[in-house]
């Protein structure tokens, strides 16, 4: 979505247009679930995260500074949102992806090296302190830019930065062996 069609669209919300609105959750409601559920890894929980981000987001619009990024404005709410749940009772432990997200018409030897390959990054970003966590989940799935990342989670561009660089960092050398094995 061009940049001044969202424009529009926040606009248009934020004179009450419920037509506007339900389009950008449309347009981010994936985003901020897919996010969420790599945080929490309890589907449920990210769903009603995800729900509750976007009601705040519709109450909170006289909020938003126009000409700001509406996807990180959007990030920011859902991301106070888990930190909220974290402190009450819903806080749920990390839990493994599905073992059926490995790629379906592989053969038998890839797919079990495959799965074996994701069970190996989802265990070490899953060990990734979460500040580091949330930085890499935004950069590598959610595709934010470092200032984006910065204004989601309150810090500096370069603190973002440096964030996902460590992140990477950790899991480049975590899975170094595994890594070196699959190249050899």
């Amino acid at each position: 979505m061009p940049p001044e069609d969202e424009f529009q669209l926040v606009r248009k919300a934020r004179e009450g247009d419920r037509a506007a609105f339900a389009a950008l959750v449309e347009r981010y409601w994936n985003w901020v679930y897919r996010w969420l559920f790599g945080l929490t890894r309890a589907a449920h929980l990210a769903e009603d995260l995800t729900q509750e981000a976007f009601l705040k987001a519709w109450r909170s619009l006289d909020s938003f500074q126009p000409g700001a990024s509406f996807r990180a404005w959007l990030f920011s709410i859902a991301r106070n949102g888990l930190v909220d749940c974290k402190r009450g009772p819903r806080g749920v432990p990390s839990r493994p992806l599905s073992a059926n997200l490995a790629a379906p018409e592989s053969g038998p030897v890839a797919e079990i090296v495959q799965r074996e390959g994701a069970a190996l990054l989802e265990q070490a970003i899953a060990r990734l302190p979460e500040h580091f966590r949330e930085a890499f989940w935004l950069w590598s799935q959610d595709d934010m830019s470092f200032s984006e990342i910065a204004q989601v989670l309150g810090l500096t561009e370069e603190t973002a930065r440096w964030r996902v660089f460590k992140a990477r960092l950790i899991l480049v050398k975590e899975l170094g062996s595994y890594l070196d094995r699959r190249l050899s």
